[in-house]
């Protein structure tokens, strides 16, 4: 992982989805470092997208067709990408020279603006802490409470309703159908809620992996999470290994296919899933049985450890030949999001109208 900077950078971006200045000072001067984004409106509605966020290039590119995507569904609409981490809004401007900033703030400036209508759209996976946090405090309270006349359209994350598991599951699945016909396994990295409380959203991984194993006819394709204590590494290890000793194979004799089962192929993807031996790891101290919580080792290395092979489509993380897909990459899973926001727009209301005033 990365060295987390102290310090941000005073800056201005022009972007095609608008003008905006993100500036900071250090950490010494204890100035604040989230004064407001400055915004160039063009239409009367203005439309939010809001990831967590990553500070590699190539999901950069992913972001990019999202954008496109909604400028297309809404051409008469200003519209803006803001990350939910105030850590990755530092970082991604001093590695790769971008600005971008926390919804918040996004939302007090479009505030500000004179907007008449704004659009929210989460690209979470499941409607766990961070699409709840977005919703119910950056939207709801810190913005529609005090811009009571403006209406509001909050359009859902990826895996909100049953529906939308069947819908996923069918893309993915026609995707890696070709693999599973060969014999490959597949293994889905979600990210997942540590905590308890959130064990309704978490449970969407479930179904999700209900409907592609009901799809593929057999236990040949898993979801997993990086968070969830229910489904970590250990409950692939132990459905790869029920898959091998079912169909009487040696690991060695069983391709895995690794894919990240969020909207873009990030941190998690390049080293939880598929990240290599770290300084200071050799493969001999690899242990595919280590505790869930305190894993050093990505599920590639213990997968290899296990003796298992792991497919080269869609895992190679060097920059010259990178091939790791978020579900953001896949049309048809990014058209469920644009649906999403059209069911969203018909409910739209202000706060004043949601008090019935």
């Amino acid at each position: 992982m990365k060295t987390i900077l102290k310090n941000l950078f005073a800056l201005t971006l022009f972007l095609s989805i608008g003008i905006f200045t993100s500036c900071s000072d250090d950490d010494d001067n204890k100035k604040d470092d989230r004064n407001p984004v400055q915004i160039a409106k063009n239409h009367d509605t203005a439309l939010l997208l809001c990831s967590f966020g990553s500070t590699y290039e190539q999901p950069q590119a992913t972001y990019e067709k999202i954008i496109a995507d909604y400028k297309a569904a809404y051409p008469n609409t200003d519209i803006y990408l803001s990350f939910t981490s105030r850590t990755i809004v530092s970082r991604v401007y001093a590695q790769l020279g971008k600005a971008f900033a926390q919804p918040d703030l996004w939302l007090t400036a479009i505030g500000a603006a004179g907007y008449k209508t704004v659009y929210v759209q989460s690209l979470h996976i499941i409607p766990g802490e961070e699409y709840l946090s977005l919703m119910n405090t950056d939207v709801k309270k810190n913005f529609m409470v005090p811009f009571p006349d403006i209406r509001v359209a909050k359009s859902s994350c990826l895996l909100e309703a049953d529906e939308d598991v069947e819908a996923v599951s069918k893309v993915l699945y026609n995707y890696y159908k070709p693999r599973l016909d060969k014999g490959e396994l597949v293994a889905l990295m979600g990210h997942g809620n540590p905590d308890k409380e959130y064990n309704q959203a978490n449970a969407m991984y479930d179904k999700l992996e209900v409907a592609l194993q009901k799809l593929s006819g057999e236990k040949n394709i898993f979801v997993g999470t990086v968070d969830w204590g229910d489904k970590m590494f250990s409950h692939i290890r132990e459905e790869v290994t029920s898959f091998a000793q079912r169909k009487g194979k040696q690991p060695k004799d069983i391709t895995i296919s690794l894919s990240p089962l969020m909207s873009i192929a990030g941190d998690h993807a390049q080293n939880d899933l598929l990240g290599d031996l770290e300084d200071g790891q050799t493969v001999d101290k690899v242990d595919p049985n280590e505790n869930d919580h305190e894993a050093q080792y990505s599920w590639k290395l213990k997968l290899e450890k296990m003796g298992f092979i792991i497919s080269t489509n869609g895992t190679l993380t060097g920059s010259n030949n990178f091939n790791v897909i978020g579900l953001a990459d896949h049309k048809d899973i990014r058209t469920i999001w644009v649906n999403h926001m059209k069911e969203a727009v018909k409910n739209a209301e202000s706060w004043n109208e949601h008090l019935g005033l």
